[in-house]
């Protein structure tokens, strides 16, 4: 049964735990029409406790390859960027059958979620969770490696990349161009 639960959790966002566990603020229990009859269903607590169970390895769902043909692509793609944003493009291009390679200059994957979010706010252990379930589907991550200065794009070509898909954060903030946007 706990397997079909998390089945269903990771049904439509494999980010999905995160998100729930730090930053979810229950508008779905504020708007529940159960709260007129007695209380609200606590879907948050409810979703919480079955993410967590994905912390422990034996529990853990890993989604199958799910193509046309039923056989992985040949055809290999770069993500440049662990971020969430490339985490998030490596699941879905790994489900669809792709082999892929994720590229990050940092020494770990993440992104912000590692590097920027404090552990009091979203602990790191569910964040290597989810990194653990695409290793487990078969995503390959090279970190420490800077795409452009440690290797080119054309060097990965050479070795056989078809595709890119480029998710290099937004670290530093930036002014967004605008003219005579001046402070609100």
């Amino acid at each position: 049964m706990l397997c079909g639960l998390l089945r269903c959790v990771n049904a439509c966002n494999w980010r999905q735990q995160i998100i729930i566990r730090a930053i979810c603020n229950r508008r779905c229990e504020d708007a529940c029409t159960r709260g007129r009859v007695d209380q609200a269903v606590a879907i948050d607590e409810i979703k919480k406790f079955i993410a967590e169970q994905e912390l422990h390895a034996e529990n853990r769902y890993i989604p199958p390859m799910l193509n046309y043909s039923g056989k992985p692509f040949q055809e290999k793609i770069a993500v440049i960027g662990a971020d969430p944003a490339g985490m998030s493009a490596a699941f879905y291009l790994k489900k669809m059958g792709y082999p892929v390679t994720v590229f990050e200059k940092e020494k770990r994957p993440g992104g912000m979620l590692m590097n920027g979010i404090p552990s009091f706010r979203l602990e790191k252990d569910v964040i290597e969770a989810e990194i653990d379930v695409l290793r487990e589907m078969g995503v390959e991550f090279k970190c420490g490696v800077e795409v452009g200065r440690d290797i080119t794009v054309q060097k990965l070509r050479q070795d056989g990349y078809k595709a890119f898909y480029v998710a290099i954060g937004a670290q530093d903030g930036r002014k967004a161009g605008i003219r005579n946007l001046g402070p609100a």
